[in-house]
C-alpha cells in the first residue's frame, strides 16, 4: 500500500455532500473512509487526510497481512480470551478447532477467507452435523473474524451478511415421569446411586457441577455450587456461571444423608460423589457404571444422562420459566460473601419440592 495515495470521491444529497476516500487493499478490496462534508473542508484537505490514512495503513508489518487463521488464533485470539475460559471450556474450543476449522481455514490467510468459502464450508457442515455443532462453529469463526476486523487485519467480516445455515432439528430427548419413577425406585437400594440420581433429577445441575460437590457445599436445604470436576480432576471456583445456590428438596436431602452414613469419605473437604480412592469421579465412569446399566436394565427409551434429566425437568416445569432458569443456573447471579445466608426464592422452593413430591408420591 506504500506506493499509492488513494483517490477522493463525493457522495450524498445536495446540501449534504461529503468527501469519501478509497484505496486498494492487498486483498483486492477497496475500502471507503469518510473524510468530511464538502461544506466544511476543501478537496485538498480531503486528499491530505486520505494520504495520511493510507500512509498509516501502509506502515503495517507485512507479517500481519500474511497472517493465517491458525496464526491469528494462536498468537492473538486465544491469548486475548483464555483468561475468561475454564479448563473444560478451553478443551471444548480445541475439540471444534482441530477437526473442523483448522483443516478448512488453518493455512488460509485471513484476507482470503471470503463469503463464498465460508458458505461452502457450512454447506458441508450442515449436511453432516446437527445444529449444535454447526452453531458452535459459526459462533467461533465469526468471533475470530470480528477480532481480526477490530485489529485491522481484514477490511470487513466475510460473515457479516451471511444467513445462519438452516440445519436438521436437534434431538432433544425427554424422560417422562413414569420412567423417572422406575429409575429412582431401581436405584433406591444403593445409597450412592439413589443420592446421585435424586440430585440429578431434582437439583438438575450440570454433570461437572454434581461431581465437583464437596460435603461442605451441602448446607441444610441447598448446595453452594463453586467447583467442578472434569476428567477426574477438581477445578475450584470454575463453575460456568460462577458461585450459585441450588435448592435441595426434602426427599433428596434424605437420600444425601443416607448416603453420607454409608460413604467412606465424609469430611467437609471430601467429595460427595468420590471414587473408591477418594478422588473425583469422571463423567464417563458415572455413565458407564451407573447410568447406562440402569438404562439397559429398565429398557429406557431415551438416553439416561444428566443433560436429559435437566431438559426433562425444564419440560415438566415450563410454565414456571423464570424459576426454572434460576434453578438450572442459566442466569448469572451476583453473589456476595454472605452467600451462605442467602435466602432461596420461595417460588423455587415450591416448584422443586412439588416436583419431587409428584414424582415420588406413587413410589411411597
Amino acid at each position: 500500500m506504500r506506493w499509492q495515495r488513494g483517490w477522493v470521491e463525493t457522495e450524498g444529497a445536495r446540501g449534504l455532500r461529503r468527501y469519501v476516500g478509497r484505496y486498494r487493499n492487498l486483498d483486492g478490496t477497496k475500502p471507503k473512509v469518510q473524510l468530511g462534508y464538502v461544506s466544511e473542508i476543501s478537496l485538498t484537505e480531503a486528499r491530505t487526510k486520505l494520504e495520511a490514512i493510507v500512509r498509516e495503513l501502509g506502515s503495517r508489518p507485512q507479517s500481519s497481512i500474511r497472517m493465517t487463521f491458525s496464526d491469528y488464533w494462536t498468537l492473538h485470539y486465544e491469548p486475548r480470551h483464555k483468561l475468561g475460559w475454564s479448563v473444560p471450556t478451553a478443551a471444548g474450543y480445541k475439540s471444534y478447532l482441530r477437526p473442523y476449522l483448522t483443516p478448512e481455514f488453518g493455512n488460509v490467510r485471513l484476507a482470503d477467507i471470503t463469503p463464498e468459502r465460508v458458505t461452502a464450508f457450512f454447506e458441508r457442515m450442515r449436511a453432516e452435523h446437527e445444529r449444535s455443532v454447526v452453531t458452535k462453529l459459526w459462533t467461533m469463526l465469526n468471533a475470530v473474524l470480528e477480532d481480526a476486523l477490530y485489529d485491522d487485519l481484514i477490511s470487513k467480516n466475510p460473515m457479516k451478511r451471511l444467513e445462519r445455515p438452516k440445519t436438521r432439528l436437534p434431538k432433544k430427548p425427554v424422560m417422562h415421569a413414569q420412567f423417572l419413577k422406575k429409575v429412582l425406585k431401581a436405584a433406591k437400594p444403593d445409597p450412592l446411586q439413589s443420592a446421585l440420581l435424586c440430585v440429578g433429577t431434582f437439583c438438575v445441575m450440570r454433570t461437572s457441577e454434581v461431581l465437583g460437590l464437596h460435603w461442605r457445599n451441602f448446607t441444610g436445604d441447598h448446595f453452594l455450587v463453586r467447583d467442578i470436576a472434569w476428567r477426574g480432576r477438581v477445578f475450584e471456583d470454575q463453575t460456568k456461571n460462577r458461585e450459585r445456590v441450588v435448592y435441595i428438596p426434602p426427599a433428596t436431602r434424605a437420600a444425601l444423608r443416607r448416603w453420607k452414613k454409608s460413604a467412606t469419605f465424609t469430611k467437609p473437604d471430601d467429595l460427595i460423589f468420590a471414587s473408591e480412592a477418594g478422588t473425583a469421579m469422571s463423567a464417563s465412569n458415572v455413565r458407564n457404571r451407573i447410568l447406562e446399566p440402569l438404562r439397559e436394565k429398565l429398557r429406557l427409551p431415551v438416553p439416561h444422562t444428566f443433560q436429559v434429566l435437566r431438559r426433562s425437568f425444564a419440560t415438566r416445569q415450563q410454565e414456571h420459566l423464570k424459576s426454572v432458569q434460576s434453578h438450572l443456573g442459566h442466569a448469572s447471579p451476583t453473589t456476595t460473601a454472605g452467600i451462605y445466608a442467602q435466602a432461596i426464592d420461595a417460588k423455587v422452593r415450591q416448584m422443586v419440592g412439588r416436583d419431587e413430591g409428584q414424582i415420588l408420591s406413587s413410589a411411597r
